[in-house]
């Protein structure tokens, strides 16, 4: 057994997993500049519930957003925390432990159990807070060796855009990750605190509000620029994407892959990739964590 938790940027995710599959998690909400400690505390308490349970831990891993030193993470812009260091916690319950990057155990989780197991050359996408990825070609997953490297939700797609949280503008992320469509979804239906599961549900509602249906227009035709910059460059046999996206599948799919199909978007329309929905969903990189 062993226990994955995934530090998103806008939820905490711990399981306890075993041979890829989750047998128990919990799940808890963050918030932009909750403190250190505030995290620390809530993923402590949680271990320690477990190790109350189970007594054959044999390593926790950690999946997280921004970059790794040591026991640290670091940089973790949509938190708005430059340094978290996990090994404060860990270090006393002696159990094995390791920290990585959350987009890319993601995209180990999917390509090992889920969509992409068939493919050698293929993309992950996560879309949530931000766009994390990972890529692999000939089965391997692409990483540098010092930095993180294959940043793709932070390409530029529109010269001179909307600000990102990493400093620069026009991010990929910053006009398909599914905060900012949730965000630009309140506003046009004038809501300010609502469920995400809520929010859905009135986006479904309101489809045929001609505000809404340019939204949705925009975001495709958006994610369509990100997504041909990826293929040309990669060229992948498939591309599978997850995170919230996955919740949003009647929304976005059909439409995305119709668009993509019946227009030249990428250099080599007959090398036309797979757009698969990611089996795993937001547990991908709570599973990929104890990889």
């Amino acid at each position: 057994m062993r226990i994955g938790i995934d530090i998103g940027g806008s939820h905490i995710g711990i399981g306890i997993i075993n041979n890829g599959e989750i047998i128990e998690k919990v799940e808890k909400e963050i918030y932009k500049n909750e403190s250190e400690e505030s995290i620390l505390n809530y993923i402590d308490e949680v271990i320690s519930e477990i190790i109350k349970k189970e007594n054959t831990i044999d390593l926790i891993g950690v999946a997280t957003p921004g970059y790794i030193q040591g026991s640290c993470m670091r940089n973790l812009v949509n938190l708005g925390i430059d340094k978290l260091d996990f090994g404060t916690i860990v270090e006393k319950y002696k159990i094995p432990f390791h920290i990585r990057n959350d987009s890319k155990m993601a995209a180990l989780a999917e390509k090992r159990y889920g969509t992409l197991k068939e493919y050698d050359d293929c993309v992950f996408l996560c879309f949530g807070t931000g766009i994390g990825s990972g890529v692999f070609i000939n089965g391997n997953l692409l990483q540098t060796n010092e930095n993180l490297g294959f940043e793709l939700g932070h390409m530029i797609i529109e010269k001179d855009g909307i600000k990102c949280n990493c400093g620069k503008k026009g991010c990929f992320e910053t006009y398909c990750s599914i905060k900012r469509f949730k965000e630009n979804a309140k506003k046009i239906l004038k809501i300010k605190e609502i469920s995400s599961v809520e929010l859905l549900e009135k986006i479904r509602k309101e489809k045929s509000n001609p505000k809404i249906q340019e939204l949705i227009k925009n975001y495709i035709d958006d994610l369509i620029i990100g997504l041909s910059n990826i293929i040309d460059i990669f060229q992948p046999q498939a591309i599978s994407i997850g995170g919230s996206f996955v919740f949003f599948k009647d929304i976005f799919y059909e439409r995305l892959t119709q668009e993509m199909n019946s227009r030249k978007y990428v250099f080599n329309k007959e090398k036309m990739p797979k757009i698969l929905l990611a089996e795993l969903g937001n547990d991908a990189g709570m599973i990929g964590a104890v990889l």
